[in-house]
């Protein structure tokens, strides 16, 4: 992933800005995008009032989705 895309990805994953990024093909998109959702919902959840449970079943969803995304990309999901 080129560092202009993960800029762009740590700043929806943080909240202060819609995605906007483009893809190398249709079937990258739905795992990308699950990517983000999952890692901005663990990221939310670390900075709200959630419990220990609850972070370690987005923890899991966080990675399987970046295991997806590795899987259908061949890149490392960085987050």
């Amino acid at each position: 992933m080129e560092p202009r895309l993960i800029l762009q990805a740590v700043n929806f994953i943080r909240g202060k800005s819609d995605p906007t990024l483009v893809v190398e093909s249709s079937s990258h998109a739905e795992p990308l995008a699950n990517a983000l959702y999952e890692s901005k919902m663990l990221f939310d959840m670390l900075h709200g009032d959630y419990s220990l449970d609850d972070i370690t079943e987005q923890i899991s969803k966080k990675n399987e989705a970046a295991k997806e995304y590795q899987q259908v990309t061949g890149i490392q999901w960085p987050f």
